[in-house]
């Protein structure tokens, strides 16, 4: 979800020093070798494995067999898969960088309301954890109302409004799959440049041994990176998020659509 920063000041309460001493925050846990080789298995290998699902029904009616059977046979040649699987485009790029816009404009914007109406739903300001600095920092969670909003507006336009066919997202599944991954690893790469050269609170800094390094390098060595008074780590992948949730519900219905 969304989670704009509003900072606080530092907690110098006992308690608060004792949370963070022991490590309240996420990766101030020590971190075991099985999740250190996890994540190495999901940094090195989830953009291949997100990629073979996409070839395989783009390419294969869906059949995760038939693309390692063609190869182990010598039918078909790794080059020609790759020369058939569509590259990122111009329109996909914009289409892309309007969707992220809207995204921010959603999440700066509108202060959440959901909260106010949805039974158990926590959003609104609420307070993130200790961090090693012993920071409690505010964040305005409004994610599931940036969610709610895309949809209702997509739906707007899909029955009254026609200012973009139904079927974008289908028509541009695998170039807008692509500018995905390249704005998370984007934003990844920023938290981590700019938790080394210019961290928000030098005592969030995380980096450590090879058990700590490979956690900061996917989400950023600074435990609450803060950029232009936003929690850019989070925001970055919430965005990326949900994408990833509307996609499939967004594609059933115009998969529908088409044959209407």
């Amino acid at each position: 979800m969304a989670a704009r920063y509003r900072p606080s000041a530092p907690h110098t309460s006992a308690a608060s020093s004792g949370a963070a001493a022991q490590g309240q925050w996420g990766r101030a846990w020590e971190v075991d070798w099985f999740s250190l080789a996890s994540i190495l298995f999901l940094l090195l290998f989830a953009p291949f494995i997100v990629y073979f699902f996409v070839m395989a029904c783009d390419q294969y009616a869906c059949s995760l067999t038939a693309p390692v059977l063609d190869l182990a046979a010598g039918r078909v040649r790794l080059s020609d898969i790759w020369a058939r699987t569509p590259s990122v485009t111009k329109e996909a790029a914009q289409i892309y960088a309007l969707w992220v816009s809207f995204q921010v404009l959603l999440y700066v914007a509108l202060p959440d309301v959901c909260h106010r109406f949805l039974p158990g739903y926590v959003g609104g300001v609420q307070e993130g954890a200790v961090t090693p600095a012993g920071v409690i920092n505010k964040y305005e969670i409004n994610g599931l109302q940036a969610w709610l909003i895309t949809h209702l507006l997509w739906l707007a336009n899909a029955r009254f409004l026609a200012w973009f066919p139904p079927t974008i997202i289908f028509d541009n599944w695998i170039p807008l799959l692509w500018c995905a991954n390249i704005l998370g690893y984007a934003v990844s790469t920023f938290a981590m440049v700019k938790g080394y050269l210019f961290p928000t609170n030098a005592r969030d800094w995380l980096w450590g041994d090879v058990r700590t390094v490979v956690p900061s390098v996917v989400a950023g060595g600074e435990a609450a990176p803060v950029a232009r008074g936003d929690h850019a780590r989070l925001y970055g992948h919430g965005a990326c998020r949900r994408l990833h949730i509307s996609c499939p519900l967004i594609l059933r219905a115009t998969d529908r659509a088409r044959f209407l």
